[in-house]
């Protein structure tokens, strides 16, 4: 007879956070087969509790711990019960205290339903919301599974169905396309008053209102306002002087002044 089984592949929690905001966190998970029908009572032997090796980082709080530990668990004694929806796989997660003792910091419940009824032989990738014990969220739990003898051939494998979170289609991924306005020129402002438009079929284009003349006193408000003429325009700087030739001496040899005295008069 084939034998019945599910292999388990725990490999990350992520965002586990602890009651004590400064205490580092070593953990590990115990994962087991569990019922809530107090008819159907499991041994010890049939609950195969197991658990992973203690993750312990030295450079994080160590809340996003990391195992990838394979486990197997045999459904083999499933055959004696006609209904298993009150079957599950009970995950716990906790805190591997050197001094005060081991401390749960959140569970998992996974319904075995859920999972046997997949396709027989395919591994499967999926995460499930880690609940304290009042029932808040504490991290996200990921992890594998693949049957073995239990599940049927379908057309699921083709579905894309996954159990934790749903896929998304290339539909689903589409951009949004938006509707186009049919209006060729959609007024988006409020219209003019008719003392300042000019109508154009059914819109209004506004006109600007003709400006004072210079000189004049305007009324606005029960106040008079000057309209100065407009100033005129000065050049920002000055335009440079004319060109002046600048005219030099003539360069040569000149008449010599002899002096006078007694010494100068008779000098022939």
């Amino acid at each position: 007879m084939e034998s019945r089984f599910i292999e388990l592949k725990l490999i990350s929690c992520k965002d586990i956070r602890a009651f004590n905001f400064f205490q580092k966190l070593t953990l590990y998970a115990q994962v087991s087969i569990s019922t809530n029908d107090p008819t159907k009572q499991l041994t010890d032997e049939q609950k195969q509790r197991q658990r992973t090796p203690t993750h312990r980082d030295t450079d994080e709080d160590g809340s996003n711990p990391e195992w990838n530990h394979q486990t197997r668990f045999d459904l083999g004694f499933l055959s004696n019960h006609s209904d298993i929806t009150d079957f599950f796989l009970f995950f716990e997660f906790r805190h591997d205290g050197v001094i005060l003792g081991d401390k749960i910091l959140g569970e998992c419940r996974v319904p075995l339903s859920d999972l046997i009824q997949d396709v027989d032989g395919v591994a499967r990738f999926v995460n499930y919301e880690i609940r304290s014990g009042d029932g808040k969220p504490n991290g996200i739990f990921n992890f594998s599974y693949r049957l073995n003898g239990i599940g049927t051939p379908s057309s699921q494998i083709l579905d894309g169905r996954i159990y934790g979170y749903p896929v998304l289609t290339p539909e689903d991924c589409a951009p949004v396309q938006y509707p186009v306005s049919e209006i060729e020129k959609p007024c988006c402002y409020p219209m003019a008053p008719p003392c300042c438009s000019v109508q154009e079929g059914p819109f209004y284009t506004p006109v600007s209102p003709p400006a004072p003349p210079y000189g004049s006193y305007v009324s606005t408000g029960g106040y008079n306002y000057y309209y100065p003429p407009p100033q005129p325009s000065v050049y920002p700087y000055p335009p440079p002087p004319p060109h002046v030739e600048q005219v030099y001496p003539p360069i040569g040899p000149g008449a010599h002044p002899w002096s006078s005295g007694p010494y100068f008069e008779r000098r022939w």
